[in-house]
């Protein structure tokens, strides 16, 4: 049975053995956290607000250089590119980053929404073959919170 999942002005349904990861408030950051059973993660991240008066967010080219830069830091060299596919549309801004822990190949793909005008990153990462295995999953949240629009 799906859990439902609703804060930040989304609601959508997710897998019921994915672990909400509990963020603290004094983090500042406006988003969620889900921990996969098979280790990884699903994320989402209000980058802008429309009643944003505070000093301006992070452009998508700023956002993927912060991310790129933070696993290069921590896990050495990482791949990436900008993907397309045929879940989500072409319209959608999607980057994909490879890089190695330990012997296992990750994959984390960041995908960049407009929901309800508010700017979302929504980062999913797991060890390739978990991250081909959830990849339809992935997806159909996306698609979900696409479809939701006011």
């Amino acid at each position: 049975m799906p859990a439902i999942y609703e804060s930040l002005g989304l609601k959508f349904l997710y897998p019921d053995n994915w672990v909400l990861a509990e963020r603290a408030p004094e983090d500042g950051i406006d988003g969620v956290t889900f921990d996969l059973p098979k280790g990884g993660f699903f994320s989402i991240d209000r980058t802008r607000r429309p009643d944003a008066s505070e000093s301006p967010s992070l452009s998508e080219d700023e956002l993927i250089e912060k991310i790129e830069k933070a696993i290069a830091d921590d896990y050495g060299e990482v791949e990436r590119q900008e993907v397309s596919t045929e879940l989500l549309g072409e319209n959608t801004r999607q980057v994909e980053f490879s890089f190695y822990y330990l012997d296992l190949m990750i994959q984390s793909r960041l995908v960049f929404a407009t929901i309800n005008n508010n700017r979302f990153a929504i980062q999913f990462q797991a060890e390739s073959r978990d991250f081909d295995e959830n990849e339809l999953v992935f997806a159909a949240i996306i698609k979900q919170l696409q479809e939701a629009q006011d």
